[in-house]
């Protein structure tokens, strides 16, 4: 996997108005999960912040540098993103 160094996302739109950012959180390993810190913006104000979990096994082999992994990746956090709740009793 090399150095291989989690995304961060900014500002990724949702509709007109709303927008989500996204920091990785951590990696659990065990169950190949990650977890993301996600925060929801109307225009300018904060609406909302929650962890997002993301199951890997879309990415075998932990083959995560790649540009098909990364569209993936956003794809699902968005997914969670858009319902404005946490899909995890991760804190």
């Amino acid at each position: 996997m090399g150095s291989f160094t989690w995304p961060v996302f900014n500002r990724e739109a949702l509709d007109g108005i709303r927008a989500w950012a996204a920091t990785f959180d951590s990696y659990d390993q065990y169950h190949e999960d990650v977890y993301y810190a996600v925060r929801l913006r109307d225009g300018e104000r904060d609406i909302g912040e929650f962890m997002v979990q993301v199951g890997m096994e879309f990415a075998p082999g932990n083959d995560w540098d790649t540009p098909e992994f990364l569209t993936e990746l956003r794809a699902r956090i968005a997914s969670v993103a858009t319902t404005g709740k946490t899909n995890t009793t991760h804190v």
